[in-house]
């Protein structure tokens, strides 16, 4: 296996970051009944979202352990080198974009260096 380079390296640590902070913050929804911050300075924007959907708040549990388990899978994908890594990477960033502000921040980083890496690959191949 190559040694991936610094941006797909970025990629994967941001992967991990985001999937871990989703298990977490799912998984303390779950057992404790709010999320993180939820009880001192409320939900974060992506609520106010969700919300405009017709989606509560409080059912996106789920929803966050399951795009945390993605997110982790994506950055294993990402650092192994599998064929179409960088457009699994742009999918689930789509995906997490309402997350607003980790996932739009983290989502958008990544689509950007996804592309990046696709373009460099492209000359290379």
């Amino acid at each position: 296996m190559p040694k991936p380079s610094l941006t797909t390296t970025a990629i994967s640590i941001l992967s991990f970051i985001l999937g871990a902070w989703l298990l977490f913050d799912g998984t303390r929804k779950l057992v404790t009944g709010y999320y993180t911050g939820e009880q001192t300075m409320g939900l974060g924007p992506w609520a106010t979202i969700v919300t405009s959907i017709g989606v509560q708040p409080a059912d996106m549990a789920f929803p966050f352990l399951f795009l945390g388990v993605i997110w982790i899978v994506n950055g294993i994908i990402v650092l192994l080198g599998a064929n179409n890594r960088y457009e699994r990477a742009i999918a689930i960033s789509i995906v997490t974009l309402f997350y607003a502000l980790p996932g739009t921040l983290v989502g958008a980083v990544t689509i950007l260096f996804s592309l990046r890496e696709r373009k460099l690959l492209g000359r290379a191949g």
